[in-house]
């Protein structure tokens, strides 16, 4: 059994590596792609007719979408490498610095985002990757919420076993079959164009909860919003 654990952690270990490659590597001619059809777009828009000006958007557009999916996935393969530093971490100070990197997308979250501890703890979790984690949820319950009042509330909790966040909208919600789902890479279930993103958000999440050696589910329903549950297992 041990061996059989120690082969699947050295695949995936080697599947990490090679989207980190991946990603990175492609990142310079994605970037020379992009820059010379805007500099075609640029220098010869006015001897192009409408049809291929509209290509040449929707090449641009395209390559943005692409540069996106690849940030993430370099997101999501390091998550897996060997750097990971476990610290006690205040989760008041965590949700500031979620709401001040969440400011310029949405303005409003300051007062949107209500944050709420039964006791006065701190997490022993590696800290940049706590605060992605709940930036992660936080976006998505904005992005996925049509109110014109939309309600975040996060919930931080403990026992004698582990850590407990919940993180509560008001958003759409998912129907229940969708709800494994929606953890996978670049898994989406809504439009792009309605709503966009890369599908690799709540995959990083997973990742992330994975080497804190915890656990996410969903409670959720459409039209009554949804529930993020967080463990995260205290060391011994």
């Amino acid at each position: 059994m041990a061996g059989e654990t120690e082969e699947n952690n050295s695949k995936q270990q080697d599947l990490d590596e090679l989207t980190y490659i991946i990603s990175h590597d492609l990142q310079e001619p994605l970037r020379m792609i992009t820059s010379y059809v805007q500099l075609l777009n640029k220098r010869y828009s006015d001897k192009l007719d409408d049809n291929a000006r509209e290509y040449i958007n929707y090449a641009v557009d395209g390559s943005n979408r692409l540069k996106k999916m690849m940030d993430d996935l370099l997101t999501y393969s390091r998550i897996g490498r060997p750097v990971f530093n476990r610290v006690d971490v205040d989760p008041e100070e965590t949700i500031n610095s979620v709401k001040k990197h969440l400011k310029a997308k949405y303005p409003e979250c300051e007062n949107r985002i209500k944050f709420s501890a039964l006791k006065q703890i701190k997490i022993r979790a590696d800290k940049e990757l706590l605060m992605k984690l709940i930036y992660n949820l936080v976006d998505n319950s904005f992005k996925f919420n049509k109110n014109k009042e939309p309600e975040i509330k996060i919930l931080f909790d403990e026992n004698d076993k582990e850590w407990l966040i919940s993180v509560c909208d008001n958003g759409l919600g998912i129907e229940k079959e969708y709800h494994g789902k929606i953890f996978g890479i670049f898994q989406k279930l809504h439009n792009h164009s309605e709503y966009p993103g890369s599908g690799i958000g709540l995959a990083i999440c997973e990742k992330i909860i994975n080497k804190h050696k915890g656990s996410i589910t969903i409670d959720s329903e459409p039209g009554k919003g949804s529930t993020f549950h967080v463990s995260i297992y205290k060391e011994r």
